[in-house]
């Protein structure tokens, strides 16, 4: 050992190894050939002190560690913590952390050689590696969840939003989101509920159980949630997970199903009742028609008008209540319309009501039972016609959709309009916009536009009018 060396070993390391007998303490040249090793190395490392000296670090260091800081010159690393993977003699690698000082920080007379401490951190940079892969686990769950989950402030401020949200939302980026309030996009009606709903999440065991409201998307579009609360930490503060899912697609499914059974429902009451009261009302007619031939009664006209009513009525409900053997055929879709405006003109002409048919196509052929069709359009039209007083008007427009290999039937009136709280009831059983309605007339269109693979909507405005879309396919599947 030469005399630097040795004046190093008496006068300056012993007392160190004394302090730092964990720790690794070596001195190495301005190139970085090791001159001393503490007995600890053989601790750390497994080797004996004397095997490290004329060796530098690189010869045990990591590859990727040693490309990356081969990229500074040695006097760059002073005074600075930096963290490598070192060999240990068995063949595996441990972490060490080692701060590097240049000897003439203790004495002038060596400023040619390098102080390192190092200290293994193995088990702290596996907790790290772990807790990283916890937490990327966790951001991957998070943003590939089918629901939306965002991070809120008690205020309701978002702070965090995932993927799935942002398409919730209808927004471009989350920026759009983050910053705003859960109350910035819930009707005003709700704000209380929701906010109870925050505050007593803490307060109560039972107060993380979802909550329905609904969401205001940046389109204004609206859909129907379920919300719920988990409490958390974020940066040291304590904020609020919020779980949302979407729930619309499952309220209609559940709408569609309580309209099944209300359906089923009314089949088996409509078969038992048609029955019941046809016999009776067959007799009824006949004894009315006779009291009105013998004494030419004013009100028999009436009674006979109504009885016929009457009769209708239970034919609608026949129609509802029996299965029908479907035969669809080929039919005209042209010739189908021109044949009921050929019906229906007289009776608008009658209330000076403009009535027209345009057609994108000179013949528009479409399978379809026609009879049934036929009776589609008339409850259609009839509605327009009792929906105007007088001097309105009502068009009809049939477009063939090639692409999508699909009809559309559009009819449209400016007639009083429905009341907009009204709309989503239409088609419910015994439910009717008019005085002395019964609401199967639409049941009916309903069932014949499911029956031919199709759908049917409705929009209207008060004192404007009404549209009503109907879209069937071209052919039926087999």
């Amino acid at each position: 050992m030469n005399q630097k060396s040795a004046y190093f070993n008496e006068h300056f390391l012993t007392e160190r190894i004394l302090q730092h007998s964990t720790d690794i303490i070596s001195l190495h040249t301005r190139s970085g050939s090791i001159v001393y090793a503490s007995p600890s190395t053989f601790i750390s490392l497994g080797y004996k002190p004397e095997e490290l000296v004329g060796k530098t670090p690189a010869d045990f260091m990591h590859p990727d560690d040693i490309d990356q800081l081969a990229t500074h010159n040695t006097e760059y690393y002073f005074h600075k913590y930096l963290s490598s993977r070192i060999r240990r003699k068995e063949g595996d690698y441990i972490w060490i952390e080692t701060i590097m000082q240049p000897m003439n920080d203790f004495t002038d007379e060596e400023d040619d050689l390098v102080l390192c401490i190092s200290r293994d951190i193995t088990a702290r940079k596996v907790a790290e590696t772990e807790l990283n892969e916890s937490t990327e686990k966790y951001r991957r769950l998070v943003e590939n969840s089918h629901d939306t989950i965002g991070i809120i402030t008690k205020e309701g401020t978002f702070t965090y939003m995932n993927e799935t949200g942002k398409k919730l939302f209808g927004a471009t980026s989350t920026t759009e989101i983050i910053g705003k309030t859960i109350y910035q996009f819930t009707p005003k009606e709700d704000h209380e509920k929701i906010r109870n709903f925050i505050i007593n999440n803490d307060l109560y065991e039972d107060a993380s159980d979802f909550i329905e409201t609904s969401l205001i998307r940046l389109d204004n579009g609206i859909r129907l949630i379920d919300m719920k609360l988990i409490s958390m930490v974020q940066h040291g503060k304590k904020r609020k997970q919020l779980i949302i899912r979407d729930i619309t697609d499952r309220k209609l499914t559940e709408e569609k199903l309580q309209q099944a059974e209300k359906l089923s429902v009314v089949g088996h009451l409509a078969a038992g009742i048609a029955h019941e009261i046809r016999n009776p009302l067959t007799a009824i007619k006949g004894f009315t028609q006779l009291l009105k031939e013998e004494h030419n009664n004013e009100y028999a006209d009436v009674m006979i008008a109504e009885l016929d009513r009457i009769d209708k009525i239970v034919g609608d409900l026949l129609i509802l209540a029996k299965p029908e053997v479907k035969q669809f055929n080929v039919s005209n879709l042209n010739e189908l319309m021109n044949d009921l405006f050929s019906l229906l003109k007289t009776q608008a002409i009658m209330n000076n009501i403009d009535f027209s048919i345009t057609f994108s196509n000179k013949n528009i052929i479409i399978e379809c039972e026609q009879d049934k069709l036929k009776q589609l359009f008339i409850n259609i039209i009839k509605n327009s016609f009792e929906a105007i007083d007088k001097n309105g008007k009502i068009s009809i427009t049939c477009e063939k959709i090639p692409k999508k290999n699909e009809i559309h039937i559009t009819f449209r009136d400016n007639g009083i309009g429905i009341p907009p709280e009204r709309l989503p009831k239409l088609g419910e059983p015994f439910y009717s916009t008019k005085e002395r309605g019964t609401g199967l007339g639409l049941m009916i269109c309903k069932k014949i536009v499911k029956d031919h693979n199709g759908s049917l909507h409705i929009s209207s405005k008060e004192h404007e009018g009404t549209v009503v879309e109907v879209t069937l396919p071209v052919y039926q599947k087999s």
